[in-house]
């Protein structure tokens, strides 16, 4: 379950659903290494599952998460519109990404 934001350096505490913006990210299940693969699993594609995180108000104003295979779960930083191009609002806001 959800505890806190996603950014490591705010850490503040998830109280509200309607709080900020809540991510629903599928991930690959990740084997040790050298450990091997059930046969029953090899003969499937690899499991995956969904994971829940959550940027608070401020965070997601700044950042977003991103899923690499390699790394996992990451902050990026929102890119700042330009000043020529018009500014959408985000549909998503407060809700599943």
């Amino acid at each position: 379950m959800l505890s806190q934001c996603a950014n490591q350096q705010c850490r503040k505490p998830f109280l509200k659903l309607r709080d900020g913006k809540l991510f629903l990210v599928e991930t690959h299940q990740l084997m040790k290494p050298g450990q091997p693969l059930p046969p029953f699993v090899r003969a499937r594609q690899q499991r995956r599952r969904v994971e829940h995180f959550w940027l608070c108000d401020e965070c997601a104003t700044v950042w977003t998460l991103v899923y690499d295979r390699e790394r996992g779960v990451s902050l990026a930083a929102l890119s700042r519109p330009t000043e020529s191009a018009p500014v959408v609002a985000s549909v998503a806001r407060g809700g599943v990404a």
